[in-house]
């Protein structure tokens, strides 16, 4: 018997309606069942319905990270929902069959005095108040003093998170399936200050510097975090990873051009 947990997007009606029809479909087949809530960590794959965002709110539920996601985009097609809503039964009956495309994405563990949390696109620190014109902070990796950084904030974030709010902030696109640092200035003050990308081996530690007092610091766009100057924000890989189940014949430049739309005559 193999055993999986459901999260959906409860607002949205496409989402609703697949997770109906998944609930039917996966009942006709004797190979699964289907847990509450309350037994999600005995799950072996975790079925995501929704977009980007609902993957995101769920892998903070997500406590066992060997568990396998299979996220099903509602919509169209999603960086991280790849496997489309009129094509989820095939990977169900390629799960039957042992044959799984898997696919690892890593996270961020991220602490801020005593908490502690993962993130897998981004960490980012920005103004604690919108009537402030700039907030400063300064990055160290592995001690070393990388630099200062001016602006309307700064963006780190992951391989998986480089699609995000990175890439609204003119940081680079990275292939997922990489392990390195990302950081993005947000509007820098010093038109010079321009991204940069690390390894993955590293720790990273980012602060406020004088004269910013206070800032946001916000994880996968879900926490957010009040920092003072004595604050550290210390951030490295984690050694798990999320596995993603992957729909067959997937090609992650489809994905991009498909996205954004690269080649089209947009004007």
């Amino acid at each position: 018997m193999i055993k999986l947990s459901i999260i959906h997007n409860t607002d949205k009606e496409d989402a609703i309606k697949i997770y109906k029809e998944l609930l039917k479909y996966l009942k006709a087949k004797k190979e699964f069942e289907v847990l509450d809530d309350k037994n999600i960590s005995q799950a072996e794959y975790i079925v995501v319905i929704g977009g980007d965002g609902t993957l995101l709110r769920g892998f903070k539920k997500i406590k066992d990270k060997k568990v396998k996601i299979i996220a099903i985009n509602s919509g169209t097609l999603g960086y991280l929902t790849e496997i489309r809503k009129d094509g989820y039964k095939e990977i169900f009956e390629n799960i039957l069959k042992g044959k799984v495309n898997i696919e690892e994405r890593y996270f961020f563990t991220v602490k801020i005095g005593k908490k502690k949390y993962n993130a897998l696109n981004e960490v980012f620190l920005t103004k604690d108040n919108i009537k402030r014109n700039i907030v400063s902070s300064e990055i160290y990796v592995d001690d070393k003093f990388l630099g200062k950084f001016k602006g309307d904030g700064v963006i780190i974030s992951t391989p998986t998170g480089s699609t995000a709010y990175s890439l609204s902030a003119w940081g680079p696109i990275v292939t997922p399936e990489l392990k390195l640092f990302l950081i993005t200035p947000i509007a820098p003050h010093n038109l010079n200050t321009r991204p940069i990308i690390l390894s993955g081996d590293v720790k990273i530690v980012l602060t406020l510097a004088a004269p910013s007092e206070l800032g946001i610091v916000n994880v996968d766009g879900h926490t957010h975090n009040k920092i003072d100057l004595e604050d550290e924000v210390e951030i490295s890989y984690s050694e798990e990873s999320l596995k993603i189940v992957l729909p067959d014949e997937r090609n992650y430049y489809n994905v991009l051009r498909e996205k954004l739309k690269w080649g089209e005559n947009l004007c």
